[in-house]
């Protein structure tokens, strides 16, 4: 617990005090990845990435919740893989 509070009071703070701002698009591919049964992030959330990037983007939804990366490993690895050689 020593190790672990500190890291999650950090991560509590940077969610309890981010502010979005309007910056420019990047310059770089975005690949977005979601569970088609999430029921915590949306499609619409996700495609909300394309506005952030000048460049190419790519939307996948994948069977499964908001844990869908746990039950779909396999070609959730393989379209990581498959998008960082774009």
């Amino acid at each position: 617990m020593r190790i672990l509070l500190p890291i999650l009071r950090a991560d509590f703070a940077i969610y309890e005090t981010y502010a979005y701002s309007v910056e420019p698009a990047l310059d770089c591919f975005i690949s977005s990845l979601g569970g088609l049964q999430d029921r915590k992030v949306s499609r619409r959330d996700l495609e909300a990435w394309r506005d952030q990037t000048s460049a190419s983007f790519s939307l996948r939804m994948f069977p499964g919740d908001h844990f869908f990366l746990n039950t779909n490993q396999p070609l959730l690895l393989q379209v990581i893989s498959h998008d960082l050689r774009i």
